[in-house]
């Protein structure tokens, strides 16, 4: 009997972590105190509501943000009120499994958790892409016509890295929710040979 009633200890002790580890916590960083008090947002990317969003109060330039059940494994939007976003960027995160570390400044980010480096990455990724191709761009209006070929090639030859890159990403997430998503916004750019692999 003193065996048996020691048995249920140790899997009550194994138990609660693993129902524990389910949460999905999200722990960030503000540039500095003076957003003390203010609200941070964390709000579904689809089906936003006053009845969806969690959110917390920042604690001199901390805040921490318990994901509610009914969030769990959704793609959301970090996010302060309107006044505020001048100075610090929105961001994606997903609400898996964990204990999610984010810095909210001028270019925000999320670490720590497997999905959102995951979704990091393709922001990283996203973000070298967009300011190349802004450049470019710029440079293309203001060209001499004998310049512009050239310009164009090298903008062709960008989009056609990044895309790759993309595919690399989604290819290799096809099967996660961060994958899907990521997919859902790139799948235009994809060739018909590349759709065809991510759907094997």
């Amino acid at each position: 009997m003193k065996s048996v009633i020691q048995l249920f200890g140790y899997l009550v002790i194994l138990l609660i972590p693993a129902c524990t580890n389910r949460d999905s916590v999200i722990e960030g960083t503000l540039p500095d105190d003076i957003y003390h008090g203010e609200v941070i947002y964390w709000v579904p990317f689809e089906g936003a509501s006053s009845e969806t969003v969690d959110s917390a109060l920042t604690h001199k330039n901390r805040f921490r943000i318990v994901i509610s059940r009914d969030n769990l494994n959704k793609m959301g939007i970090i996010r302060v009120k309107p006044l505020l976003r001048l100075n610090l960027q929105e961001l994606l995160v997903f609400t898996e499994a964990g204990t999610i570390q984010v810095k909210l400044d001028s270019i925000s980010s999320a670490s720590g958790a497997p999905l959102n480096d995951v979704l990091q990455n393709w922001k990283e990724r996203k973000h070298m892409y967009d300011r190349e191709i802004y450049t470019l761009r710029r440079k293309l209006r203001t060209a001499d016509v004998n310049d512009k070929t050239g310009i164009q090639e090298e903008i062709e030859n960008i989009s056609e890295a990044y895309h790759d890159d993309i595919f690399q990403i989604v290819l290799n997430n096809k099967d996660n929710d961060v994958g899907k998503f990521i997919l859902s916004l790139h799948k235009s750019k994809f060739t018909h040979e590349q759709m065809s692999e991510i759907e094997q």
